[in-house]
């Protein structure tokens, strides 16, 4: 009886620890390893041991990427690529204009395009009455700056003899990085009255914006060197940058004490109106839909919020007290439309 009765104890034991392999087993997710191709301005959040190691916890998901501008990553080759993450809807919108189709894709990040400046630029916009101030956050007139661009102005007329040349913003290539392409985008309509540019209004527009480009010369193809640049050369080389909100919040993250040292000279202006660039993941098989999945997780959108700057839809990104930063909007309400694809692919070709 007791040898029968050990027996039966050692048959439940050994059946308890088959069940529990097989629920760890079950439970552990499926390992899932994708390549893809990346916006700039995304790598602070990819590079993060705390994305990483979540993903890699709750989704078994390792994501690999290499760095590629919006627009060249939707038109190039597709070959050996789980997902694509652009920077705005734009660029999903040509992919599918170029014929391509994804497996899904969603809106996963949001940032407003910004200008960013120092003191000397922003006081004397003020004085001109391109920059107003209103509870602490700068404000930039599109278009007021346009017709000052158009009109040749230089820095010495607007009170800065120090500064070279004519009044402009550096931007990087709109043919193939978003923040450039908004900017682009953002100039046209101010150009047009803020109006959203359609064909029709294209040809009184181009002259005017090939005109700009020329003088602006040599662009960037990436939003993440553009923004170093403008950091690390100063007021000379880049009196004016168009960039994205968050660049400036990640870099207060990542790099405290080099943001400390430069936090009084550095403003946001916010565009009246600006754009909003709405970053699209752009899944391309079943293997890319457990990214996205990962990528809408509360979670994910909490870190990059409070660690990257993008604003998502979590509790709390409306809220800039998370950030000390000088003259950061609490909130994004004045935003007008994009050109649409059409409208844009004229402009970016006449300014090729």
């Amino acid at each position: 009886m007791k040898e029968r009765f050990r027996g039966l104890i050692i048959l439940l034991l050994v059946i308890a620890l088959a069940g529990g392999y097989m629920y760890f087993r079950e439970s552990k997710p499926r390992q899932v390893a994708l390549t893809g191709l990346l916006g700039g301005e995304k790598i602070g959040l990819f590079e993060s041991e705390e994305f990483k190691d979540y993903i890699q916890k709750q989704y078994g998901l390792t994501m690999d990427y290499r760095k590629a501008g919006s627009f060249d990553m939707v038109q190039g080759s597709l070959d050996g690529q789980d997902y694509l993450f652009p920077a705005s809807q734009l660029a999903s919108e040509l992919f599918v204009k170029e014929g391509h189709r994804a497996q899904s894709y969603d809106i996963v990040f949001n940032t407003p395009i910004v200008l960013y400046s120092r003191k000397a630029v922003v006081d004397a916009l003020k004085k001109n009455g391109i920059v107003t101030e209103r509870e602490s956050v700068y404000y930039i007139n599109m278009e007021k700056l346009a017709k000052l661009i158009t009109a040749d102005t230089t820095w010495a007329d607007v009170g800065l003899p120090q500064l070279y040349g004519n009044v402009l913003v550096d931007t990087t290539d709109p043919n193939k990085s978003n923040s450039g392409n908004m900017f682009l985008g953002l100039l046209a309509n101010a150009l047009n009255g803020n109006r959203p540019v359609n064909a029709a209004d294209a040809d009184a527009i181009i002259p005017q914006l090939q005109k700009i480009y020329r003088v602006i010369g040599y662009m960037p193809a990436s939003s993440a060197d553009m923004f170093n640049q403008f950091l690390k050369q100063g007021l000379g080389a880049y009196p004016i940058i168009a960039g994205y909100e968050n660049q400036l919040l990640e870099f207060s993250k990542t790099d405290p004490e080099i943001y400390a040292q430069v936090k009084d000279q550095i403003y946001i202006l916010y565009p009246e109106p600006t754009v909003w660039s709405s970053h699209v993941y752009l899944s391309l098989n079943e293997k890319g839909d457990v990214g996205l999945k990962a990528l809408k997780d509360p979670k994910v959108q909490e870190m990059a919020w409070k660690n990257h700057g993008f604003r998502t839809v979590v509790s709390g990104t409306a809220s800039a007290d998370i950030y000390s930063i000088p003259g950061l909007a609490p909130e994004i309400t004045n935003v007008m439309p994009m050109p649409d694809i059409d409208t844009m692919m004229l402009l970016m070709n006449a300014i090729k």
